[in-house]
């Protein structure tokens, strides 16, 4: 039992190593080449893996099934989320991040193995809670490769329908926005305190605001940016940010069967 306690500290220790290194050497990892539908292959692949060493009791699932695991990944999240958390600009695509939230996942997808036959009396709430957890880190995680993040710049009276995304290549948005009007108010200094937008986004007027963006459908939102510093012409014009999270439906599931897990906890209480 040491021997084996041993070999998973020194395995830890050295993926932890290797990752950093990894970091140092060659940067973070470039989301963009695993977007659909490589992400999807290869989560197919890690859940068949894990699948197969959970029914073969391979070392590695049994490590991660080991009590001291849950206190690892416990200890992970709290990590990884200060970690992101207190960075200006947070670089979620590093490799000790994306190691640690594999790890994560993969423990709570080998306990899910586990224990929802086992699970009893409490096995609702088990599957809820857990799968929930599994949903919303997951959907964040694989779905990320997925996200675009776009700009579009909008003159008055002229539509548009093509934007750019963080690379500068040019994305066809599949429908048409054009700005009807826009008003700032500026404080003594000349910063602008409050400036919004009205934008007709695919024959549909709306009112964007700093903060409060409009969702065109559950996985695309459309926030304002600024108005006019980024353009030269005379017109009066703004820059609008169209964000897409493919994955986004997913990971709301996730929420919602946490929530039900949690008031199914509630309601019936802890039970041995």
């Amino acid at each position: 039992m040491a021997d084996r306690r041993g070999i998973e500290v020194v395995s830890y220790v050295a993926v932890a190593v290797l990752s950093i290194a990894l970091q140092l050497l060659v940067g973070s990892l470039r989301l963009e080449i695993f977007s659909f539908p490589l992400n999807i292959l290869i989560l197919g692949l890690w859940l068949l893996l894990l699948w197969l060493g959970y029914r073969h009791a391979s070392p590695i699932v049994a490590a991660l099934l080991a009590p001291r695991a849950t206190w690892l990944s416990l200890g992970i999240v709290v990590i990884v989320g200060l970690y992101l958390g207190l960075q200006r600009e947070p670089d979620a695509a590093s490799w000790p991040v994306v190691v640690s939230v594999l790890y994560v996942l993969s423990h709570l997808v080998v306990v899910v193995m586990r224990g929802w036959r086992n699970a009893r009396g409490v096995r609702l709430r088990f599957i809820f809670t857990h799968v929930g957890l599994c949903l919303a880190l997951g959907a964040g995680f694989w779905g990320a490769p997925d996200r675009q993040q776009l700009r579009v710049a909008l003159v008055e009276g002229v539509p548009a329908d093509m934007a750019y995304d963080t690379a500068g290549q040019a994305v066809m948005l599949g429908y048409d926005m054009q700005l009807e009007d826009c008003r700032a108010e500026y404080a003594e200094d000349g910063m602008p305190t409050y400036f919004d937008a009205r934008v007709v986004v695919d024959g549909v007027e709306r009112v964007l605001r700093v903060n409060h963006p409009y969702s065109r459908t559950l996985s695309e939102k459309i926030y304002l940016v600024s108005l006019g510093a980024e353009s030269s012409v005379a017109e009066r014009c703004c820059i609008v940010e169209v964000v897409r999270e493919p994955w986004q439906w997913l990971s709301l599931v996730g929420i919602v069967m946490l929530m039900i897990g949690a008031l199914l906890l509630f309601i019936r209480g802890p039970q041995r």
